[in-house]
C-alpha cells in the first residue's frame, strides 16, 4: 500500500471516516491547483455585494474585438488581458485582470481577486466624471518585464476629458479663486509672486491664436503644475461640499484610467499604425489649423475607452500629481510622498499631444517628467474625484 494511503488510514483510525474524506478533498484541490499552475493558468476570485449581473470578456486589440469567457465561481484563467463588466439597470462598470500566468496574480497564492462595489453617485451630474474601480492593474511598459508589475488603485472618479479654458476662466475670475492663497502650496505661491498667467485661458476672440487654443470647450494648456495644483483646491473648497476631493490625478491613477478595463497599451487599443492613426489627435503641425480639439468635438468626433475616458493617447500632454520617480518590479511605485503637494522637484506628464511627431509619447506607459514651472502650448491636465470620510 503507498505511504500516502498508509496516512489516511492512521489518520482514519485517529478521527474518523469524514476527517479523510475532507483531507483526500483536500489534497486532490491542491493536486488540480498546482496542475493548472504548471500549465500557466491563474484563478480568478469575484465577490459581488453589489448584486450587479457579471460577465467576464477577454480583451481584443481593440474596444470592439473583445469576447465572452466563462465566468466560474472559481475560474481558471490562462495568460491574457481581460475584463469584469458589472451591470445594474443604471449604471455600467467594469475591472481589469490582466494575468501573468502561471499563478502570476496579485492576490493570495498567486490569485486575482476582485470585489464588485456600488459605485455610487459621480461628484456632478454633468456625464463628464466616470467611475474607476478600485482594484490591481499592471503599471508600466509591457515590453519591458523588469520594469512591468500590480499596483493596487483605490475608486475614484476621473473627468473624461481634460480641464476646459472656460472651467479655467471661472477659477481666475473667481475672488476666492486663483489669487487665493490657502488653494497654493508653498512653492506654488512663491512661484505666482513673480510670475503672471500664461494660460490659454486668458486668451480673447481678439487674439490671433483663439480659435487654435483658446475656446472656452478646449483644453487649458500653457500653465504650470503649480496652476493645475491650485485649481483642484479651488475646486475642493467650491463643489466639494465637504464631501469630495479634487486634484489631479496620480501616475497610477492616470495610468490605470488610461489603459482601461481592456489594458491597453494606447488610448483606444494595442496599436497605433495607419489604421488606427485617424483614433487620436496627434502628429506634430504648428502650423495646422486645428490643434487642441474641444469637449463638443469630441464627442462627435472620437471615441472614449470602455471607462469612458477620451484622448487618453493625444489631444493635450497631462500634467499629473506625481513627482517623477523610478519605478520597478524590483522597486515598486508606491505612494511614499510622491504624491503629495509639498514634494518638490521633476513632476511626471503622460498621454502625448497635438504635438507629438511620433507614437511614442503617446504609448500609456511612457513618462516624461519637467519642472513644475513649465508651461507650453500642448500640456494641460485632467482632474479626479476622491469621496471624503
Amino acid at each position: 500500500m503507498p505511504l500516502f494511503f498508509r496516512v489516511l488510514v492512521l489518520v482514519a483510525l485517529l478521527t474518523g471516516a469524514a476527517s479523510v474524506a475532507a483531507l483526500v478533498r483536500t489534497s486532490i484541490r491542491s493536486s488540480e491547483r498546482a496542475d493548472r499552475i504548471a500549465q500557466g493558468e491563474t484563478p480568478l476570485f469575484v465577490s459581488n455585494p453589489s448584486g450587479a449581473a457579471l460577465r467576464l470578456l477577454q480583451s481584443g486589440a481593440t474596444l470592439d474585438e473583445a469576447r465572452a469567457v466563462s465566468l466560474q465561481e472559481e475560474t481558471w484563467l490562462a495568460e491574457g488581458r481581460y475584463f469584469l463588466e458589472a451591470r445594474r439597470k443604471d449604471a455600467t462598470w467594469t475591472f481589469p485582470v490582466p494575468l501573468l500566468g502561471s499563478g502570476g496574480g496579485p492576490d493570495a497564492e498567486g490569485s486575482f481577486a476582485i470585489v464588485v462595489r456600488d459605485p455610487g453617485r459621480p461628484p456632478v451630474a454633468d456625464g463628464r466624471f466616470v467611475f474607476i474601480p478600485g482594484g490591481h492593474f499592471l503599471i508600466g511598459d509591457r515590453k519591458n518585464l523588469m520594469e512591468t508589475h500590480f499596483v493596487w488603485v483605490t475608486a475614484f472618479y476621473l473627468d473624461a476629458f481634460e480641464v476646459t479654458n472656460g472651467e479655467f476662466r471661472r477659477f481666475l475670475a473667481d475672488p476666492q479663486g486663483y489669487d487665493e492663497r490657502r488653494h497654493w502650496s508653498d512653492e506654488g505661491w512663491a512661484w505666482k509672486a513673480g510670475n503672471a498667467c500664461a494660460a490659454t485661458a486668458r486668451l480673447t476672440p481678439a487674439d490671433a491664436d483663439y480659435g487654435r487654443f483658446g475656446q472656452d470647450d478646449q483644453p487649458v494648456v500653457l500653465l504650470t503644475w503649480h496652476e493645475a495644483s491650485a485649481f483642484g483646491r479651488w475646486m475642493t473648497s467650491l463643489a466639494g461640499h465637504g464631501r469630495w476631493l479634487y486634484r489631479m490625478p496620480t501616475e497610477a491613477e492616470w495610468e490605470k484610467a488610461a489603459r482601461g478595463p481592456d489594458s491597453f497599451d494606447y488610448g483606444l487599443g494595442d496599436a497605433l499604425s495607419e489604421p488606427e492613426q485617424g483614433l487620436y489627435n496627434w502628429k506634430k503641425n504648428p502650423g495646422a489649423a486645428e490643434t487642441l480639439v474641444g469637449w463638443t468635438e469630441t464627442r462627435r468626433r472620437f471615441r472614449p475607452n470602455r471607462y469612458g475616458v477620451y484622448h487618453a493617447s493625444g489631444n493635450a500632454a497631462e500634467w499629473t500629481q506625481s513627482l517623477f520617480r523610478p519605478y520597478s518590479r524590483e522597486s515598486p511605485y508606491s505612494d511614499d510622498g510622491r504624491n503629495l503637494d509639498t514634494g518638490s522637484g521633476m513632476r511626471t506628464t503622460r498621454g502625448g499631444s497635438w504635438y507629438s511627431a511620433n507614437t511614442v509619447r503617446l504609448h500609456l506607459g511612457y513618462r516624461e517628467e519637467f519642472q513644475p514651472e513649465l508651461r507650453s502650448n500642448d500640456l494641460g491636465f485632467r482632474i479626479a474625484a476622491f469621496p471624503l470620510p
